[in-house]
């Protein structure tokens, strides 16, 4: 059994203390609604660092993003089971131009991220002690 390979971004804004967040349209076939961080697929010849960038450009329109670390990885066992590389990223911007794949974004605190984004991706944050990283950042502001 082969498995995707996907990307994910966890962007922090330091200045705001949040991270962004998107929510998929309303006829997305796959999650319409949902609130997610920005990724997706790797294309042919990419590196997962190239294929964050362009996603997060795709589909937030942030172009100067820094790559911190690998946040985590994990592997989805759904029907057709893919890889996420979820990458903590930072933004200094605070102005995001959706693609037509999104309707709407936050930049979320802690508490609306664990109010907004699936059961499923808050526990990879907490397992990876994603908050914690985060507010240890915030706090050296």
């Amino acid at each position: 059994m082969k498995a995707d390979i996907i990307v994910k971004s966890i962007i922090f804004n330091r200045n705001l203390g949040k991270v962004l967040l998107i929510q998929r349209s309303g006829n997305d076939p796959t999650g319409a609604n949902t609130w997610e961080n920005a990724g997706g697929n790797i294309e042919y010849g990419e590196i997962p660092e190239e294929a964050m960038k362009r996603e997060i450009i795709e589909e937030t329109g942030i172009a100067e993003i820094t790559i911190e670390r690998v946040a985590y990885v994990t592997l989805v066992n759904a029907e057709e089971p893919y890889l996420i590389i979820a990458y903590l990223c930072e933004a200094q911007t605070e102005i995001v131009t959706l693609s037509n794949e999104h309707q709407a974004f936050i930049w979320a605190d802690k508490d609306e991220c664990r109010n907004m984004l699936p059961k499923a991706i808050i526990d990879d944050f907490e397992k990876h002690k994603i908050f914690e990283y985060i507010w240890d950042i915030k706090n050296q502001i």
